[in-house]
């Protein structure tokens, strides 16, 4: 039986500070739909905005069909008007070509090359809302550091940047030793904690220009540009011993914690040709570091022998196999031999041990 009350809806009154007029005024802002970085929102604050390939436009778009500089985004007045700076391509504007000043409407789509943009007009609570739902797709849930998923865009236009301007890159590959162990013994939820942990210390070690994404299950990639091959050796280096000096502190007690590092430069010895290969070489150089003991730090020597795909699947696999081996005497004996053998060492000294050529099987031709 129905009650009057379950059909009555309860009328309630919100008092609260009336939000100033500056909160509630709209700004032009630009979303990328299609392309790098998707999600990503900008605000339009400047009188004159730039958007184009360089990274001095404000708006730096990574998009090979994208010219230097090739648009401006005016403030006029209560509106915004964009132009195309003579780019090789052309701008489109709701799917028309743009010529002269076109006049920006909430919700116009722009093109340009193969970026796609959306043009709005939000307040503060839409573009807080806006930022949020980003963060979202492009944050891991557990960690807070980068996702799978950005990370391997990321990796594509950082090679693309440093392959146009000869710059230098490099990738690292962590993945925590024994890290099955540590599920076994002290539950999923100190596991959880440990990820935590080596996340917050590897995000406290990299620079505010590197990409940290957690690359999946215990693994995380670091993406690192403008760095010469000794000091990415060094680099990582640094990063291992800073997970490994202290142990990780759950419910009283203490876990010791190490990683295993992997690196591949897009400078040393055989180049890279795409991104692809340079993550593929920096995989494979993890797996010869888990095979040479753990704890320690391997360099690809000639990232640019690795396949992209089929070597990075296959010491993958090989990898899996293996996680977790030592049993309950992963912390044990045989890896306080492995911690006392790869102390930290000088850079001169990795250069002899830790950067032997890594072997790719061969294959027999198919006939």
């Amino acid at each position: 039986m129905r009650t009057p009350d379950m059909d009555t809806t309860l009328v309630t009154e919100v008092v609260g500070e009336a939000k100033p007029a500056a909160a509630l005024e709209r700004e032009g802002t630009l979303t990328v739909l299609v392309g790098a970085d998707v999600g990503a929102t900008y605000k339009l604050t400047r009188a004159v905005t730039e958007l184009g390939r360089s990274p001095d436009c404000a708006i730096p778009l990574t998009d090979d069909s994208v010219s230097r500089v090739h648009a401006r985004i005016l403030q006029v007045g209560d509106h915004y008007e964009l132009e195309d700076a003579g780019s090789t391509n052309g701008t489109l504007v709701a799917e028309t070509q743009a010529k002269g000043r076109v006049r920006l409407h909430d919700g116009a789509r722009v093109q340009l090359g193969h970026t796609l943009l959306r043009f709005a007009l939000q307040d503060q609570i839409d573009q807080q809302a806006s930022r949020q739902i980003y963060e979202m797709s492009v944050r891991d849930g557990l960690t807070g550091v980068y996702n799978r998923r950005y990370l391997e865009e990321r990796v594509v236009s950082e090679f693309a940047f440093a392959e146009r301007h000869h710059t230098t890159l490099c990738v690292l590959m962590c993945d925590i030793d024994y890290f099955k162990n540590v599920n076994d013994r002290h539950g999923h939820h100190a596991g959880d904690h440990v990820l935590r942990e080596v996340g917050l210390r590897l995000q406290s070690s990299v620079r505010t220009e590197d990409v940290l994404a957690r690359y999946g299950g215990e693994e995380f990639a670091i993406i690192a540009r403008s760095i010469d091959v000794s000091g990415a050796r060094q680099f990582a280096e640094r990063v291992r011993s800073i997970i490994a000096r202290t142990p990780v502190k759950w419910d009283q007690i203490e876990i010791p914690v190490t990683i295993s590092v992997g690196v591949a430069h897009n400078h040393s010895g055989g180049s890279a040709t795409k991104a692809s290969t340079l993550v593929a070489a920096a995989d494979a150089a993890l797996y010869t570091a888990k095979r040479g003991g753990r704890n320690r730090v391997e360099l690809a020597v000639s990232p640019g022998r690795y396949s992209g795909t089929e070597e990075s699947s296959e010491s993958r696999a090989i990898r899996d196999t293996q996680k977790g081996d030592g049993g309950h005497e992963a912390h044990g004996p045989r890896d306080r031999v492995t911690h006392a053998v790869v102390q930290p060492v000088s850079a001169a000294k990795l250069t002899r041990t830790n950067t032997t050529p890594l072997k790719v099987p061969e294959r027999k031709p198919k006939r």
